[in-house]
């Protein structure tokens, strides 16, 4: 169970992939520009041009979506594509985080809780891709999440947007680290017969 939904209807995605294939726009490029588009979205944040991190930043998510997208309509989906993605996702989302971290622990912007609130946010993060990876190794598939990636991204976004940082990072605090205690239960549940 998610919060969004995490991808675009199946027939305009198959459309839209089609189309970006004939231009010889390969999935991989796709995920290399999300993910420098998510660098310049970060620089950014660092130096306190929130709404303009935002707009960026959903730009830039606009290619996690379309990447797939090509992949699978095209047949470029291969095994490095989606490692590739995964790895570009985890980069981006700590890049945003880091240089928030940057723009509050500066003398002139320094704000104790929202450098508590980052640290959580980031740890629970990890943990919500962790679990996921971590019951894959056993066979459990877990794609369901309050706060997947996309959900988040869209959070920050609109953070970042309304300059309401930190009331946003207290979202994202409490969101990833439920998400991963409801992945964690999503996988003892699958399991649960395996143990006994």
């Amino acid at each position: 169970m998610s919060l969004l939904p995490r991808a675009l209807p199946e027939e305009f995605s198959r459309r839209l992939g089609e189309t970006l294939g004939r231009l010889g726009i390969s999935p991989n490029l796709l995920t290399i520009i999300g993910l420098l588009g998510s660098a310049g979205a970060a620089t950014l944040a660092a130096y306190g041009e929130f709404w303009q991190a935002g707009l960026v930043m959903l730009a830039a998510g606009a290619f996690d979506l379309l990447d797939g997208a090509v992949a699978r309509a095209t047949g470029q989906d291969t095994t490095f594509g989606a490692i590739l993605d995964a790895v570009s996702d985890r980069l981006a989302e700590f890049a945003m985080l880091l240089a928030l971290l940057v723009w509050f622990s500066a003398s002139e912007h320094f704000d104790r809780e929202a450098i508590i609130l980052i640290a959580v946010t980031i740890s629970g993060s990890m943990l919500v891709s962790y679990t996921r990876s971590k019951a894959g190794e056993y066979g459990v598939r877990i794609r369901e999440g309050f706060g997947t990636r996309f959900e988040r991204v869209l959070i920050l976004a609109i953070g970042l947007f309304a300059n309401e940082v930190v009331a946003v990072l207290w979202i994202l605090a409490v969101l990833t680290n439920v998400t991963a205690l409801q992945r964690l239960g999503l996988t003892w549940w699958s399991l649960r017969g395996d143990d006994g």
